[in-house]
């Protein structure tokens, strides 16, 4: 092999080598610079799309907002955030005006946390009735048939409605007034803005006979629980 053949081979050699070099250091990072880059795209694409997805769902709640807006007011009226005791006076005494009743007394005792109701006990299943009156027809005789229940509709659960988001107030209220217009403040007190469970009615006749009645109205107003209304410990121990 000559000498101009061997100088052809190396030079080729050193070609390719030069070439594989300059492959390995320069072309190849930039090429995974590109994918990386690439990938990233790709993610943000995807991210941008669901904030887009989002967004129009947004939008389209907020086209609803007004609608929303006019369904809330009256619930922050019925159950305020805070006591909003001299609201709920003015309220007491507008009504009383109203009617034509005379308001003499009002007392609301402190806020206290609400205690949830219990959910009603589903009814047994007529199998279960029918296996319990057979195991218990010897012994009809000496156990004493159960008590009637009570008349009334089974209480309304809602498991948001809790301890510690919500609080009750004890309401006195004291009007004179003819029976009639006692009934029609009591149903006043129950179907007005603030929410108002009225739980207990005394009325007494007047003493000259008169027809004048004096009521003494106990009930319960609701209101949001917020620390300024019961201490921040209470509502940490119900949470």
């Amino acid at each position: 092999m000559d000498t101009n053949r061997l100088w052809t081979i190396g030079s080729v050699l050193l070609i390719v080598a030069v070439l594989g070099l300059g492959f390995l250091l320069g072309v190849q990072p930039q090429l995974s610079a590109i994918a990386t880059a690439n990938t990233e795209r790709a993610a943000v694409d995807a991210t941008n799309a669901a904030a887009e997805v989002k967004l129009a769902a947004l939008k389209k709640q907020f086209e609803g907002i007004d609608e929303l807006k006019a369904e809330l007011a009256p619930l922050v009226e019925s159950v305020p955030t805070g006591a909003n005791a001299p609201e709920l006076v003015d309220q007491l005494d507008a009504l009383a005006k109203g009617v034509g009743v005379t308001l003499t007394s009002i007392t609301v005792n402190d806020a206290e946390q609400y205690t949830p109701v219990a959910a009603p006990a589903p009814a047994p299943a007529p199998e279960a009735d029918a296996a319990s009156e057979a195991a218990s027809a010897d012994t009809a005789a000496v156990v004493p048939e159960p008590a009637a229940p009570a008349a009334g509709a089974p209480p309304v659960v809602n498991p948001l409605v809790t301890s510690g988001n919500f609080a009750v107030l004890q309401v006195q209220v004291v009007v004179k007034g003819s029976y009639p217009q006692v009934l029609d403040y009591v149903n006043g007190l129950q179907t007005g803005k603030r929410l108002f469970l009225v739980t207990t009615l005394a009325t007494t006749k007047n003493s000259e006979n008169d027809g004048v009645v004096e009521a003494n109205i106990g009930g319960l107003v609701y209101a949001a629980l917020t620390p300024d209304l019961i201490g921040a410990d209470l509502i940490a121990d119900a949470q």
